[in-house]
């Protein structure tokens, strides 16, 4: 889907400005970015190079990032959001998003709710070279604004969480920020997806799971899938999806059986901090192996992640501390019914864990 250029999907959006006050940045911008940046973050973003001369220049020549913003007439960035690219996913990833600090931006409701409707329709009828199903971000849980605008405007729907996302960051102006931050996984859905049968540990973890498919509005039905008692610990290889150096969090999903000469899972990561694996739901008997072992090894379920020509998987995190884990999530503020029983249905069944 993307390339060393500006990706497919991206040539479409530029074509034309998104509304009234925003306009995708171009490089004589990067100094405008870092100015926001310093002032929201006071240099404690995670990602670094966004900080250096170039580090987003070079993101936007390679088609991997697209910078929407609104500027003042003295060309100072008031408020910015990007579009994340990486290549051969069925989606994109939202983030990069924030405001100035104490400063009024001119763009109301109406617009926000006209641009939102503008990239979301753009994105779901791009003619691409691989498809675009979804939308994906890692929402904020320190303030209710980052919560309410993805769910209001970019029509988000909570998937799940995770614990500790971001760590060291300072976020001006808003109360708890330094500490770890626990982040709401939310998904838009930009193309119709047909019905499916999706296989869920037996349990109250598959309980969990099968109440955020129902409150997501995901087509097809749930099925709670007994467990192993004495599951193959090697029947399953891992296979890297995604590493942020930035963040250091890893994704791995579970594939199997193993090969002739494969050896056992290597659980858990032994770079990341945040570190993710991700369990199809399309076989049962993959989620029965599969899943008392991810559990033995201190991995809990912390959400889900829809895919658009494949199965959609359970997203497990690596918390071999399930009581220091409710601990961080407590001190998460939530909008909305549906995060707020996301987030307190993790804590009952983390502490059954403990």
């Amino acid at each position: 889907m993307c390339r060393e250029r500006a990706a497919p999907p991206f040539d479409g959006l530029r074509a034309a400005q998104p509304s009234e006050h925003t306009r995708w940045l171009a490089e004589p911008d990067e100094p405008a970015l870092r100015e926001l940046l310093h002032a929201r973050y006071a240099g404690s973003y995670s990602y670094r190079f966004l900080h250096e001369p170039g580090g987003a220049s070079r993101l936007w020549r390679a088609g991997a990032l697209l910078s929407l913003g609104e500027f003042d007439a003295q060309g100072t960035l008031l408020w910015h959001t990007g579009l994340w690219c990486k290549p051969g996913r069925d989606s994109l990833d939202s983030g990069l998003s924030m405001a100035l600090p104490c400063r009024r931006t001119a763009m109301d409701r109406s617009e926000h709710e006209r641009l939102w409707s503008h990239l979301l329709e753009l994105i779901r009828r791009e003619p691409l070279n691989a498809r675009v199903g979804f939308l994906h971000q890692q929402t904020s849980t320190l303030h209710l604004m980052a919560q309410r605008y993805a769910s209001r405007f970019m029509r988000a729907v909570p998937v799940g969480l995770i614990v500790d996302y971001t760590e060291g960051e300072t976020l001006v102006g808003v109360e708890g920020s330094g500490l770890p931050m626990q982040a709401l996984a939310m998904t838009t859905v930009l193309a119709p997806l047909p019905p499916r049968r999706r296989f869920l540990p037996a349990g109250p973890w598959g309980e969990w799971l099968a109440s955020i498919l129902a409150a997501s509005g995901l087509p097809g039905t749930v099925e709670l899938t007994p467990l192993e008692r004495r599951p193959r610990a090697g029947g399953l290889v891992p296979r890297p999806l995604d590493w942020n150096e930035s963040l250091r969090l890893e994704r791995r999903e579970l594939v199997g059986p193993a090969g002739e000469g494969q050896g056992a899972t290597a659980l858990p990561s032994s770079r990341a901090r945040v570190d993710l694996v991700h369990l199809s739901m399309g076989e049962p008997q993959r989620v029965a192996e599969a899943t008392p072992v991810l559990l033995a090894a201190g991995y809990l379920p912390t959400g889900l992640r829809p895919r658009l020509d494949a199965p959609d998987d359970i997203v497990f995190q690596h918390l071999p501390a399930p009581e220091r884990a409710r601990e961080a999530v407590g001190r998460a503020r939530l909008d909305g019914e549906a995060a707020r029983a996301l987030w307190s249905g993790w804590v009952e069944r983390c502490a059954r864990t403990s």
